[in-house]
Protein backbone atom coordinates (compact mmCIF):
# COMPACT_ATOMS: atom_id res chain seq x y z
CA UNK A 1 0.00 0.00 0.00
CA UNK A 2 1.83 3.41 -1.04
CA UNK A 3 0.03 5.49 1.21
CA UNK A 4 -2.70 5.16 4.22
CA UNK A 5 -5.97 3.18 3.58
CA UNK A 6 -7.55 6.50 4.38
CA UNK A 7 -5.80 8.60 1.52
CA UNK A 8 -6.19 5.46 -0.46
CA UNK A 9 -10.02 5.42 -0.15
CA UNK A 10 -9.79 9.50 -0.71
CA UNK A 11 -8.71 9.21 -4.03
CA UNK A 12 -11.24 6.54 -4.81
CA UNK A 13 -13.91 8.37 -3.83
CA UNK A 14 -12.39 11.91 -5.65
CA UNK A 15 -12.56 9.31 -9.17
CA UNK A 16 -15.81 8.60 -8.69
CA UNK A 17 -16.79 11.76 -7.93
CA UNK A 18 -15.08 13.54 -10.49
CA UNK A 19 -16.09 10.87 -13.12
CA UNK A 20 -19.80 11.65 -12.22
CA UNK A 21 -19.56 14.77 -12.82
CA UNK A 22 -16.87 15.29 -15.33
CA UNK A 23 -18.46 12.68 -17.74
CA UNK A 24 -20.65 15.56 -18.85
CA UNK A 25 -17.72 17.55 -19.98
CA UNK A 26 -16.00 16.39 -22.51
CA UNK A 27 -12.91 13.68 -22.96
CA UNK A 28 -10.45 15.58 -20.77
CA UNK A 29 -12.85 15.20 -17.76
CA UNK A 30 -13.99 12.33 -18.35
CA UNK A 31 -10.21 10.47 -19.14
CA UNK A 32 -8.33 11.85 -15.54
CA UNK A 33 -10.86 10.59 -13.09
CA UNK A 34 -10.89 6.97 -14.76
CA UNK A 35 -6.99 7.49 -14.61
CA UNK A 36 -7.11 8.36 -11.13
CA UNK A 37 -8.98 5.22 -10.15
CA UNK A 38 -6.56 3.13 -11.61
CA UNK A 39 -3.45 4.86 -10.86
CA UNK A 40 -4.76 4.72 -7.02
CA UNK A 41 -6.28 1.15 -7.46
CA UNK A 42 -2.81 -0.13 -8.58
CA UNK A 43 -0.82 1.60 -5.52
CA UNK A 44 -3.25 0.47 -3.34
CA UNK A 45 -1.82 -3.28 -3.18
CA UNK A 46 -3.67 -5.69 -1.90
CA UNK A 47 -3.93 -7.80 -4.99
CA UNK A 48 -4.36 -11.37 -2.97
CA UNK A 49 -7.65 -9.76 -1.48
CA UNK A 50 -8.35 -8.00 -4.42
CA UNK A 51 -8.55 -11.61 -6.63
CA UNK A 52 -10.03 -12.87 -3.90
CA UNK A 53 -13.15 -11.03 -4.38
CA UNK A 54 -13.28 -10.86 -7.97
CA UNK A 55 -12.60 -14.78 -8.35
CA UNK A 56 -16.04 -15.96 -7.69
CA UNK A 57 -17.43 -12.93 -8.83
CA UNK A 58 -20.22 -13.99 -11.75
CA UNK A 59 -21.44 -10.59 -12.29
CA UNK A 60 -17.73 -8.88 -12.31
CA UNK A 61 -16.60 -12.19 -15.00
CA UNK A 62 -19.97 -11.03 -17.20
CA UNK A 63 -19.43 -7.92 -17.79
CA UNK A 64 -15.76 -7.91 -18.17
CA UNK A 65 -16.70 -10.31 -21.29
CA UNK A 66 -17.17 -7.74 -23.68
CA UNK A 67 -13.77 -6.14 -23.40
CA UNK A 68 -12.24 -9.68 -23.40
CA UNK A 69 -13.93 -9.90 -26.98
CA UNK A 70 -12.70 -7.14 -28.12
CA UNK A 71 -9.23 -8.54 -27.15
CA UNK A 72 -9.75 -11.86 -28.93
CA UNK A 73 -10.77 -10.05 -32.04
CA UNK A 74 -7.26 -8.09 -32.24
CA UNK A 75 -5.54 -11.86 -32.88
CA UNK A 76 -7.56 -12.14 -36.60
CA UNK A 77 -8.04 -8.77 -37.25
CA UNK A 78 -5.98 -7.23 -40.17
CA UNK A 79 -5.94 -3.51 -39.33
CA UNK A 80 -3.91 -3.37 -35.82
CA UNK A 81 -3.80 -0.26 -35.67
CA UNK A 82 -7.64 0.75 -35.78
CA UNK A 83 -7.80 -2.49 -33.20
CA UNK A 84 -6.19 -1.44 -30.81
CA UNK A 85 -7.78 2.24 -31.12
CA UNK A 86 -10.86 0.43 -30.84
CA UNK A 87 -9.76 -1.35 -27.42
CA UNK A 88 -8.30 2.53 -26.30
CA UNK A 89 -12.35 3.56 -26.35
CA UNK A 90 -13.07 0.30 -24.93
CA UNK A 91 -11.37 0.87 -21.90
CA UNK A 92 -13.54 1.71 -19.11
CA UNK A 93 -15.61 -1.32 -20.16
CA UNK A 94 -12.21 -2.99 -18.71
CA UNK A 95 -11.43 -0.43 -15.95
CA UNK A 96 -14.79 0.50 -14.27
CA UNK A 97 -15.50 -2.93 -13.56
CA UNK A 98 -12.40 -3.74 -12.29
CA UNK A 99 -12.26 -0.97 -10.04
CA UNK A 100 -15.71 -1.07 -8.59
CA UNK A 101 -16.38 -4.32 -7.57
CA UNK A 102 -12.57 -4.99 -5.97
CA UNK A 103 -13.11 -2.17 -3.86
CA UNK A 104 -15.22 -1.48 -0.60
CA UNK A 105 -18.93 -0.31 -1.46
CA UNK A 106 -19.53 3.46 -1.52
CA UNK A 107 -22.02 4.26 1.52
CA UNK A 108 -25.60 5.44 0.66
CA UNK A 109 -24.10 9.14 1.06
CA UNK A 110 -21.56 8.08 -1.02
CA UNK A 111 -23.44 6.84 -3.52
CA UNK A 112 -25.97 9.72 -3.23
CA UNK A 113 -23.40 12.56 -3.34
CA UNK A 114 -21.97 10.74 -6.77
CA UNK A 115 -25.41 11.10 -8.19
CA UNK A 116 -25.69 14.41 -7.35
CA UNK A 117 -22.38 15.29 -8.69
CA UNK A 118 -23.83 13.91 -11.86
CA UNK A 119 -26.83 15.81 -12.01
CA UNK A 120 -24.75 19.32 -10.92
CA UNK A 121 -22.30 17.95 -14.55
CA UNK A 122 -25.77 17.67 -16.50
CA UNK A 123 -27.06 21.60 -15.15
CA UNK A 124 -23.53 22.67 -16.04
CA UNK A 125 -23.61 21.42 -19.68
CA UNK A 126 -26.63 22.14 -20.38
CA UNK A 127 -26.64 26.00 -18.93
CA UNK A 128 -23.60 26.06 -21.37
CA UNK A 129 -25.75 24.85 -24.22
CA UNK A 130 -28.65 27.43 -23.71
CA UNK A 131 -26.18 30.30 -23.16
CA UNK A 132 -24.21 29.57 -27.02
CA UNK A 133 -27.22 28.61 -28.54
CA UNK A 134 -29.55 31.49 -26.99
CA UNK A 135 -27.07 34.14 -26.47
CA UNK A 136 -24.23 34.03 -28.21
CA UNK A 137 -24.95 32.14 -31.29
CA UNK A 138 -28.79 33.09 -32.00
CA UNK A 139 -29.31 31.09 -34.87
CA UNK A 140 -27.19 28.00 -34.50
CA UNK A 141 -28.43 25.18 -35.93
CA UNK A 142 -30.30 22.78 -33.49
CA UNK A 143 -27.78 19.67 -34.28
CA UNK A 144 -24.59 22.00 -32.81
CA UNK A 145 -26.10 22.76 -29.93
CA UNK A 146 -24.63 20.00 -27.80
CA UNK A 147 -21.39 21.65 -27.20
CA UNK A 148 -19.46 18.92 -25.10
CA UNK A 149 -20.27 15.33 -26.77
CA UNK A 150 -23.34 14.55 -29.67
CA UNK A 151 -26.16 15.77 -29.37
CA UNK A 152 -27.63 12.46 -29.47
CA UNK A 153 -24.93 11.21 -26.43
CA UNK A 154 -26.51 14.67 -24.51
CA UNK A 155 -29.79 13.04 -25.57
CA UNK A 156 -28.90 9.72 -23.41
CA UNK A 157 -27.66 11.49 -20.03
CA UNK A 158 -30.42 13.78 -19.60
CA UNK A 159 -32.92 10.74 -19.77
CA UNK A 160 -30.25 9.18 -17.27
CA UNK A 161 -30.19 12.70 -15.38
CA UNK A 162 -34.07 12.60 -15.55
CA UNK A 163 -34.16 8.91 -14.11
CA UNK A 164 -31.98 9.84 -11.30
CA UNK A 165 -34.11 12.78 -9.99
CA UNK A 166 -37.10 10.50 -10.02
CA UNK A 167 -34.65 8.06 -8.16
CA UNK A 168 -33.60 10.36 -5.24
CA UNK A 169 -36.59 12.24 -5.35
CA UNK A 170 -38.83 8.76 -4.38
CA UNK A 171 -35.95 8.00 -1.70
CA UNK A 172 -36.30 10.89 0.04
CA UNK A 173 -38.60 11.95 2.43
CA UNK A 174 -40.66 15.72 1.76
CA UNK A 175 -38.57 18.34 2.01
CA UNK A 176 -36.60 21.28 0.45
CA UNK A 177 -34.14 18.67 -1.15
CA UNK A 178 -36.90 16.88 -2.94
CA UNK A 179 -38.33 19.83 -4.40
CA UNK A 180 -35.15 20.60 -6.13
CA UNK A 181 -35.22 17.35 -7.64
CA UNK A 182 -38.82 17.70 -9.09
CA UNK A 183 -37.58 20.90 -10.23
CA UNK A 184 -34.37 19.56 -11.62
CA UNK A 185 -36.21 16.48 -13.52
CA UNK A 186 -38.74 19.56 -14.92
CA UNK A 187 -35.89 21.65 -16.24
CA UNK A 188 -34.02 18.37 -17.86
CA UNK A 189 -37.30 17.75 -19.94
CA UNK A 190 -37.64 21.31 -21.09
CA UNK A 191 -33.90 21.27 -22.22
CA UNK A 192 -34.66 17.94 -23.58
CA UNK A 193 -36.90 20.10 -26.15
CA UNK A 194 -35.85 23.23 -26.26
CA UNK A 195 -32.71 22.07 -27.66
CA UNK A 196 -34.38 19.84 -29.99
CA UNK A 197 -32.77 16.59 -29.21
CA UNK A 198 -35.36 14.25 -30.87
CA UNK A 199 -33.80 10.96 -29.82
CA UNK A 200 -33.36 12.10 -26.61
CA UNK A 201 -37.40 13.02 -26.64
CA UNK A 202 -38.23 9.62 -27.98
CA UNK A 203 -36.38 7.56 -25.30
CA UNK A 204 -38.24 9.88 -22.95
CA UNK A 205 -41.43 9.27 -24.06
CA UNK A 206 -40.79 5.56 -24.35
CA UNK A 207 -39.93 5.33 -20.87
CA UNK A 208 -42.60 7.18 -19.56
CA UNK A 209 -44.94 4.96 -21.36
CA UNK A 210 -43.55 2.12 -19.55
CA UNK A 211 -43.65 3.86 -16.09
CA UNK A 212 -47.29 4.18 -17.34
CA UNK A 213 -48.17 0.52 -17.97
CA UNK A 214 -45.76 -0.72 -14.81
CA UNK A 215 -47.61 1.29 -12.22
CA UNK A 216 -51.18 1.19 -13.91
CA UNK A 217 -51.96 -1.62 -12.18
CA UNK A 218 -51.35 -0.36 -8.54
CA UNK A 219 -53.85 2.39 -9.57
CA UNK A 220 -57.40 2.92 -8.88
CA UNK A 221 -60.46 2.70 -11.78
CA UNK A 222 -60.49 6.56 -12.11
CA UNK A 223 -57.02 6.93 -12.10
CA UNK A 224 -55.78 4.41 -14.78
CA UNK A 225 -58.91 5.94 -17.32
CA UNK A 226 -57.17 9.12 -16.44
CA UNK A 227 -53.50 8.30 -17.14
CA UNK A 228 -55.13 6.65 -20.52
CA UNK A 229 -56.49 10.00 -21.50
CA UNK A 230 -53.47 11.90 -20.68
CA UNK A 231 -51.51 9.46 -23.02
CA UNK A 232 -53.98 10.07 -25.32
CA UNK A 233 -54.35 13.57 -25.16
CA UNK A 234 -50.33 14.18 -25.51
CA UNK A 235 -50.18 11.51 -28.28
CA UNK A 236 -52.47 13.50 -30.18
CA UNK A 237 -50.60 16.52 -29.64
CA UNK A 238 -47.57 14.84 -30.56
CA UNK A 239 -48.87 13.54 -33.91
CA UNK A 240 -51.03 16.74 -34.83
CA UNK A 241 -47.68 18.56 -34.51
CA UNK A 242 -45.48 16.58 -36.91
CA UNK A 243 -48.90 16.21 -39.68
CA UNK A 244 -48.92 20.27 -39.62
CA UNK A 245 -45.16 20.34 -40.23
CA UNK A 246 -45.59 17.66 -42.74
CA UNK A 247 -48.52 18.90 -44.61
CA UNK A 248 -47.21 22.51 -44.32
CA UNK A 249 -44.00 21.41 -46.08
CA UNK A 250 -44.85 18.07 -48.93
CA UNK A 251 -48.41 18.89 -49.53
CA UNK A 252 -48.29 21.02 -52.62
CA UNK A 253 -49.36 24.80 -52.89
CA UNK A 254 -52.31 25.44 -55.23
CA UNK A 255 -50.22 28.92 -56.20
CA UNK A 256 -50.33 29.88 -59.89
CA UNK A 257 -46.40 30.00 -59.84
CA UNK A 258 -46.28 26.54 -58.32
CA UNK A 259 -46.63 25.53 -62.06
CA UNK A 260 -44.49 25.03 -64.91
CA UNK A 261 -43.90 28.41 -66.40
CA UNK A 262 -42.59 29.22 -69.98
CA UNK A 263 -40.17 32.46 -69.08
CA UNK A 264 -39.76 35.32 -66.64
CA UNK A 265 -40.77 38.53 -66.91
CA UNK A 266 -37.98 39.56 -68.57
CA UNK A 267 -38.68 37.08 -71.48
CA UNK A 268 -35.95 34.35 -70.37
CA UNK A 269 -36.90 31.02 -70.61
CA UNK A 270 -37.08 28.84 -67.51
CA UNK A 271 -35.47 25.59 -67.09
CA UNK A 272 -37.14 22.73 -64.71
CA UNK A 273 -34.49 20.66 -63.08
CA UNK A 274 -36.12 18.04 -60.78
CA UNK A 275 -38.52 14.88 -62.11
CA UNK A 276 -38.57 14.00 -58.46
CA UNK A 277 -40.64 17.59 -57.18
CA UNK A 278 -38.87 18.50 -54.11
CA UNK A 279 -40.74 20.99 -52.34
CA UNK A 280 -40.07 23.99 -49.93
CA UNK A 281 -43.36 24.83 -47.96
CA UNK A 282 -45.23 23.46 -50.46
CA UNK A 283 -43.54 25.10 -53.83
CA UNK A 284 -41.52 23.40 -55.73
CA UNK A 285 -37.96 24.08 -55.84
CA UNK A 286 -36.29 23.21 -59.13
CA UNK A 287 -39.17 24.67 -61.60
CA UNK A 288 -39.09 28.08 -62.89
CA UNK A 289 -35.30 28.75 -62.71
CA UNK A 290 -33.40 31.31 -64.73
CA UNK A 291 -29.73 30.83 -64.12
CA UNK A 292 -28.37 34.11 -65.82
CA UNK A 293 -30.97 36.44 -63.83
CA UNK A 294 -30.56 34.62 -60.53
CA UNK A 295 -26.25 35.04 -60.87
CA UNK A 296 -26.56 38.47 -62.34
CA UNK A 297 -29.31 39.81 -59.80
CA UNK A 298 -27.80 38.07 -56.67
CA UNK A 299 -24.43 39.54 -58.02
CA UNK A 300 -25.89 43.34 -57.67
CA UNK A 301 -27.50 42.39 -54.90
CA UNK A 302 -24.35 41.04 -52.97
CA UNK A 303 -21.33 42.44 -54.95
CA UNK A 304 -19.09 40.55 -51.81
CA UNK A 305 -20.44 37.76 -52.09
CA UNK A 306 -21.31 35.59 -55.73
CA UNK A 307 -22.48 31.76 -56.20
CA UNK A 308 -22.67 29.90 -59.85
CA UNK A 309 -24.30 26.93 -61.42
CA UNK A 310 -21.16 26.16 -61.97
CA UNK A 311 -19.25 22.76 -60.39
CA UNK A 312 -16.15 25.09 -59.48
CA UNK A 313 -18.12 27.56 -57.65
CA UNK A 314 -20.34 28.52 -55.03
CA UNK A 315 -23.11 25.86 -55.25
CA UNK A 316 -23.92 25.83 -51.64
CA UNK A 317 -25.09 29.49 -51.99
CA UNK A 318 -27.18 28.85 -54.85
CA UNK A 319 -29.29 25.77 -53.92
CA UNK A 320 -29.78 27.83 -50.53
CA UNK A 321 -30.94 30.64 -52.35
CA UNK A 322 -33.38 29.21 -54.73
CA UNK A 323 -34.59 26.62 -51.76
CA UNK A 324 -35.54 30.05 -49.65
CA UNK A 325 -37.38 31.66 -53.11
CA UNK A 326 -39.01 28.67 -53.14
CA UNK A 327 -40.48 28.77 -49.56
CA UNK A 328 -41.55 32.34 -50.55
CA UNK A 329 -43.60 31.07 -53.07
CA UNK A 330 -41.48 33.14 -55.73
CA UNK A 331 -40.23 32.02 -58.94
CA UNK A 332 -36.36 32.00 -59.08
CA UNK A 333 -35.19 34.70 -61.24
CA UNK A 334 -34.58 38.20 -60.94
CA UNK A 335 -37.91 39.42 -59.90
CA UNK A 336 -37.51 36.55 -57.16
CA UNK A 337 -34.06 37.85 -55.98
CA UNK A 338 -34.86 41.80 -56.32
CA UNK A 339 -37.94 40.50 -53.52
CA UNK A 340 -36.06 39.61 -51.03
CA UNK A 341 -35.32 41.27 -48.08
CA UNK A 342 -31.94 42.28 -46.29
CA UNK A 343 -32.60 40.23 -43.54
CA UNK A 344 -33.66 37.34 -46.18
CA UNK A 345 -30.50 38.32 -47.51
CA UNK A 346 -28.58 37.67 -44.63
CA UNK A 347 -30.37 34.41 -43.64
CA UNK A 348 -29.26 32.96 -47.14
CA UNK A 349 -25.61 33.78 -46.97
CA UNK A 350 -25.62 32.07 -43.98
CA UNK A 351 -27.44 29.29 -45.65
CA UNK A 352 -30.75 29.49 -43.58
CA UNK A 353 -32.78 27.33 -45.87
CA UNK A 354 -36.23 28.84 -44.95
CA UNK A 355 -37.68 32.05 -44.10
CA UNK A 356 -39.32 31.02 -40.89
CA UNK A 357 -36.56 28.69 -40.05
CA UNK A 358 -35.10 31.20 -36.88
CA UNK A 359 -38.93 31.74 -36.01
CA UNK A 360 -38.98 27.63 -34.99
CA UNK A 361 -37.87 26.10 -31.64
CA UNK A 362 -34.97 23.42 -32.43
CA UNK A 363 -37.21 20.69 -31.90
CA UNK A 364 -39.53 22.38 -34.83
CA UNK A 365 -36.27 22.37 -37.12
CA UNK A 366 -35.67 18.78 -36.39
CA UNK A 367 -39.25 17.89 -37.34
CA UNK A 368 -38.97 19.78 -40.92
CA UNK A 369 -35.48 17.67 -41.48
CA UNK A 370 -37.19 14.80 -40.52
CA UNK A 371 -40.12 15.55 -42.80
CA UNK A 372 -38.20 16.45 -45.60
CA UNK A 373 -35.57 12.83 -44.88
CA UNK A 374 -38.94 11.01 -45.45
CA UNK A 375 -40.31 12.69 -48.18
CA UNK A 376 -37.09 12.18 -50.58
CA UNK A 377 -36.47 8.78 -49.07
CA UNK A 378 -40.25 7.90 -50.45
CA UNK A 379 -39.63 10.01 -53.95
CA UNK A 380 -36.34 8.27 -54.51
CA UNK A 381 -34.02 10.97 -54.65
CA UNK A 382 -30.93 11.89 -53.08
CA UNK A 383 -30.42 10.70 -49.23
CA UNK A 384 -26.68 11.79 -48.86
CA UNK A 385 -26.61 13.87 -45.23
CA UNK A 386 -30.15 12.60 -44.32
CA UNK A 387 -29.23 11.44 -40.93
CA UNK A 388 -31.96 8.79 -40.04
CA UNK A 389 -32.99 7.84 -43.78
CA UNK A 390 -29.42 6.96 -44.20
CA UNK A 391 -29.47 4.67 -41.54
CA UNK A 392 -30.96 1.91 -43.54
CA UNK A 393 -28.13 1.89 -46.09
CA UNK A 394 -25.66 1.44 -42.96
CA UNK A 395 -27.73 -1.47 -41.97
CA UNK A 396 -28.10 -2.92 -45.67
CA UNK A 397 -24.45 -2.78 -45.94
CA UNK A 398 -23.83 -4.23 -42.52
CA UNK A 399 -26.06 -7.12 -42.64
CA UNK A 400 -24.99 -7.62 -46.27
CA UNK A 401 -20.91 -7.77 -44.58
CA UNK A 402 -21.91 -9.95 -41.80
CA UNK A 403 -23.57 -12.48 -44.56
CA UNK A 404 -19.60 -13.03 -45.58
CA UNK A 405 -18.47 -13.67 -42.05
CA UNK A 406 -21.40 -14.67 -39.82
CA UNK A 407 -19.83 -16.69 -36.82
CA UNK A 408 -16.99 -15.28 -35.65
CA UNK A 409 -17.08 -12.08 -38.39
CA UNK A 410 -13.93 -9.59 -39.00
CA UNK A 411 -12.21 -9.01 -35.53
CA UNK A 412 -11.94 -6.00 -33.27
CA UNK A 413 -9.99 -3.77 -36.01
CA UNK A 414 -11.62 -4.40 -39.63
CA UNK A 415 -15.19 -3.35 -38.99
CA UNK A 416 -14.59 -0.08 -40.82
CA UNK A 417 -12.79 -1.15 -43.68
CA UNK A 418 -15.36 -4.33 -44.38
CA UNK A 419 -18.00 -1.92 -43.96
CA UNK A 420 -15.75 0.40 -46.80
CA UNK A 421 -16.28 -2.61 -49.34
CA UNK A 422 -19.85 -3.88 -48.44
CA UNK A 423 -21.18 -0.53 -49.62
CA UNK A 424 -19.13 -0.87 -52.81
CA UNK A 425 -20.47 -4.18 -54.03
CA UNK A 426 -24.17 -3.86 -52.65
CA UNK A 427 -24.52 -0.64 -55.12
CA UNK A 428 -25.06 1.77 -51.59
CA UNK A 429 -26.26 5.14 -53.25
CA UNK A 430 -24.22 6.85 -50.40
CA UNK A 431 -21.43 8.41 -50.78
CA UNK A 432 -17.84 7.97 -50.22
CA UNK A 433 -18.04 9.95 -47.20
CA UNK A 434 -21.24 8.73 -46.00
CA UNK A 435 -19.56 5.22 -45.34
CA UNK A 436 -19.85 4.99 -42.48
CA UNK A 437 -19.85 2.32 -39.31
CA UNK A 438 -23.53 0.38 -38.60
CA UNK A 439 -24.79 2.48 -36.32
CA UNK A 440 -26.46 -0.27 -34.46
CA UNK A 441 -24.50 -1.45 -31.74
CA UNK A 442 -26.00 -5.19 -32.09
CA UNK A 443 -24.90 -4.85 -35.47
CA UNK A 444 -21.79 -3.98 -35.11
CA UNK A 445 -20.78 -6.37 -32.47
CA UNK A 446 -22.17 -9.15 -35.08
CA UNK A 447 -19.86 -7.47 -37.62
CA UNK A 448 -16.74 -7.58 -35.39
CA UNK A 449 -17.73 -11.02 -33.64
CA UNK A 450 -20.19 -13.03 -35.31
CA UNK A 451 -23.25 -14.68 -33.88
CA UNK A 452 -20.76 -16.01 -31.26
CA UNK A 453 -19.90 -12.74 -30.66
CA UNK A 454 -23.44 -11.21 -30.33
CA UNK A 455 -24.56 -14.05 -27.98
CA UNK A 456 -21.51 -13.08 -25.73
CA UNK A 457 -22.72 -9.89 -25.79
CA UNK A 458 -26.14 -10.48 -24.73
CA UNK A 459 -24.75 -12.41 -22.18
CA UNK A 460 -23.23 -9.94 -20.58
CA UNK A 461 -25.77 -7.09 -20.79
CA UNK A 462 -28.57 -9.54 -19.42
CA UNK A 463 -26.87 -11.96 -16.95
CA UNK A 464 -26.30 -9.53 -14.29
CA UNK A 465 -29.87 -7.66 -13.73
CA UNK A 466 -30.99 -11.25 -13.95
CA UNK A 467 -29.22 -12.27 -11.06
CA UNK A 468 -29.57 -9.12 -9.15
CA UNK A 469 -32.99 -8.35 -10.33
CA UNK A 470 -34.50 -8.57 -6.78
CA UNK A 471 -32.00 -5.84 -5.03
CA UNK A 472 -31.97 -3.42 -8.30
CA UNK A 473 -33.70 -0.27 -7.96
CA UNK A 474 -36.59 0.40 -10.84
CA UNK A 475 -33.68 3.27 -12.37
CA UNK A 476 -31.34 0.43 -13.74
CA UNK A 477 -34.17 -0.74 -15.33
CA UNK A 478 -35.16 2.40 -16.43
CA UNK A 479 -31.27 3.02 -17.57
CA UNK A 480 -31.43 -0.14 -19.26
CA UNK A 481 -34.27 0.96 -21.71
CA UNK A 482 -32.22 4.37 -22.15
CA UNK A 483 -29.09 1.87 -23.60
CA UNK A 484 -30.93 -0.57 -25.48
CA UNK A 485 -32.77 1.88 -27.23
CA UNK A 486 -29.35 3.75 -28.02
CA UNK A 487 -28.15 0.64 -29.37
CA UNK A 488 -31.38 0.13 -31.69
CA UNK A 489 -29.90 3.40 -33.85
CA UNK A 490 -26.46 4.17 -32.46
CA UNK A 491 -22.85 2.84 -32.29
CA UNK A 492 -23.13 3.65 -28.55
CA UNK A 493 -20.09 1.72 -27.25
CA UNK A 494 -17.69 3.21 -30.13
CA UNK A 495 -17.30 6.99 -29.19
CA UNK A 496 -15.98 7.80 -25.81
CA UNK A 497 -19.27 9.70 -24.43
CA UNK A 498 -21.01 6.48 -25.17
CA UNK A 499 -19.05 4.14 -23.60
CA UNK A 500 -18.10 5.39 -20.74
CA UNK A 501 -22.07 6.30 -20.38
CA UNK A 502 -22.51 2.37 -20.72
CA UNK A 503 -19.73 1.34 -18.13
CA UNK A 504 -20.16 3.87 -15.72
CA UNK A 505 -23.64 3.59 -14.82
CA UNK A 506 -24.14 0.36 -15.50
CA UNK A 507 -21.44 -0.55 -12.95
CA UNK A 508 -22.12 1.88 -10.71
CA UNK A 509 -25.64 0.68 -10.42
CA UNK A 510 -24.75 -2.98 -10.53
CA UNK A 511 -22.21 -2.80 -7.90
CA UNK A 512 -24.67 -0.70 -5.56
CA UNK A 513 -27.05 -4.18 -6.14
CA UNK A 514 -24.26 -6.60 -5.67
CA UNK A 515 -22.88 -5.35 -2.14
CA UNK A 516 -26.42 -4.59 -0.86
CA UNK A 517 -26.95 -8.43 -1.90
CA UNK A 518 -23.61 -9.57 0.11
CA UNK A 519 -24.48 -7.20 3.16
CA UNK A 520 -27.80 -9.28 3.39
CA UNK A 521 -27.91 -12.20 1.46
CA UNK A 522 -31.25 -13.57 0.49
CA UNK A 523 -32.57 -16.91 1.66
Amino acid sequence: MFFTAGVHRFFFLFGVVTLGFGIMLGAVPTSVPQFILLINWLLEGGFTGKWRRLRHNRIFWALELVFAMHLIGLFYSSDISLGLKDIQIKLPLFILPLVFFSSAPLTRKEFVFTLQAFLFGCFVNTAWCLMYSFGLHANEIGRNTSRFMSHIRLGLYLNMAILICVHLYKTKVWNSLSFVYVIAAIYFMTVLFILGLATGLIILTFLVVMAGIYSINKLQFRYKVGLVLVFAVFAYLGWNFVWHVYSQQVIPSKAINNKIMDCSVAGNTYIYLDSAGRRENGYYIHINIQLEELQRTWKLRCPDDTFSYKSKHNLRRYEALIRYLAGLGLNKDSVGVMTLSDVDIQNIKRNVPNHLYNNWSFMHQRIYELVNEYDDFKAGRNINGNSVTMRYFFWKAAYFAIKGNCWFGVGSGDVQNVMEESYISSGSPLLPHWHKRPHNQFLTITLAFGVVGLSVFLFSLFYPPFKLKRRLALTYFGFMIVYLMSFLSEDTLETQAGVTFFAFFNTFLLTEAYFKRLQNPEH
